[in-house]
């Protein structure tokens, strides 16, 4: 990955059938987190219930990118909202599974989960 790559983050979102879909491009960091935080607070504040972060096209995620995905859980769990990850492979599923996103469940109970398509994660909430 160059570089400019690194610094840029492309957030994109979809509903469907009181689903939300949110499709992140590019790279979740420090650089990019303010930015992240922004587009899921959107998202939130639109009214979005169920929610789908599909990390197919992510490449690259920091602590300061795990942290978008924790605010955007807790923001969230404070609507009683519920949030799956979607897709993420390589260095970024490594990098959440080794961060302990799969615990936030102990805080927040079922309402997230890391699956390894949008299918599942729509599946996957409660009914």
């Amino acid at each position: 990955m160059d570089q400019e790559t690194r610094h840029t983050l492309t957030i994109t979102s979809r509903e469907n059938a009181g689903v939300t879909f949110v499709k992140m491009q590019g790279s979740l960091s420090a650089t990019t987190a303010e930015q992240g935080i922004q587009e899921m607070k959107k998202v939130v504040d639109s009214g979005a219930k169920k929610v789908v972060i599909n990390l197919a096209d992510v490449d690259y995620i920091s602590s300061g990118g795990i942290r978008v995905l924790i605010l955007a859980c807790k923001q969230l769990n404070n609507v009683q909202g519920e949030m799956k990850i979607a897709a993420a492979k390589g260095m970024v599923k490594e990098a959440l599974e080794a961060g302990g996103f799969n615990l936030l469940s102990r805080v927040y109970g079922e309402n997230n989960h890391l699956c390894d398509t949008e299918e599942e994660a729509v599946a996957a909430f409660s009914r």
